[in-house]
């Protein structure tokens, strides 16, 4: 694979290659009817406190994710809030900082799919560290439960339900990040930021 390259998504070519990556990977397992335009976005894509990102290597979009903040004592509204406020209130704390990843996917065809979610996913653990984060939490498929638990040591903190716009139903899943990051970043090294990645993801 090319040299694996993270922006955030502004230009509309960006958009365009982000909302086509969501709609194949949600299409691939019927979450969502067909549609022509072959692109999926929601309301929370404008967002002032929501970020997208798009991963590149070389010409070729691979991958993007999305990332929400509700900073501590703000009511600034979380994607999976729709259906799990109560949730996240009980596990974390009604005025707690909180970030979101959503909508992540990668190009089934790229190659080193691995390195293309740990890189996407490092957005989030960033975005933790300048928020000062009480929690990561993110809305899974129930396929996707062990993957999230074995991967990020992420505990669930719901049952199985209806999500908007999609299919399949969701379970949220969530880490105390301040208490488990040293854990988390010691396990998953790639995740750690240096000065250097600091320096770039203010760039972003």
């Amino acid at each position: 694979m090319s040299h694996l390259e993270i922006r955030r998504a502004r230009a509309p070519a960006d958009w365009q290659a982000v909302r086509a990556l969501r709609y194949e990977g949600l299409a691939a397992r019927a979450e969502v009817p067909p549609c022509d335009a072959r692109s999926f976005a929601d309301e929370f894509d404008e967002a002032p406190n929501t970020t997208t990102y798009l991963l590149a290597a070389g010409a070729r979009a691979v991958g993007t994710t999305r990332t929400s903040v509700r900073a501590a004592g703000r009511h600034a509204a979380l994607p999976s809030e729709r259906v799990f406020a109560t949730e996240i209130a009980t596990a974390f704390g009604a005025q707690a900082s909180i970030v979101e990843a959503s909508l992540t996917f990668i190009d089934p065809c790229a190659a080193a799919a691995q390195d293309a979610l740990t890189r996407l996913f490092k957005v989030h653990v960033m975005h933790c560290g300048l928020a000062d984060a009480d929690a990561l939490v993110v809305a899974v498929r129930e396929t996707q439960m062990g993957f999230y638990r074995r991967m990020f040591g992420m505990e669930i903190l719901s049952g199985a339900e209806p999500y908007p716009g999609m299919r399949m139903p969701r379970v949220l899943m969530g880490i105390a990040f301040r208490e488990q990051a040293p854990v988390l970043l010691r396990r998953i090294p790639a995740l750690a930021a240096s000065a250097d990645d600091e320096a770039r993801f203010a760039r972003l």
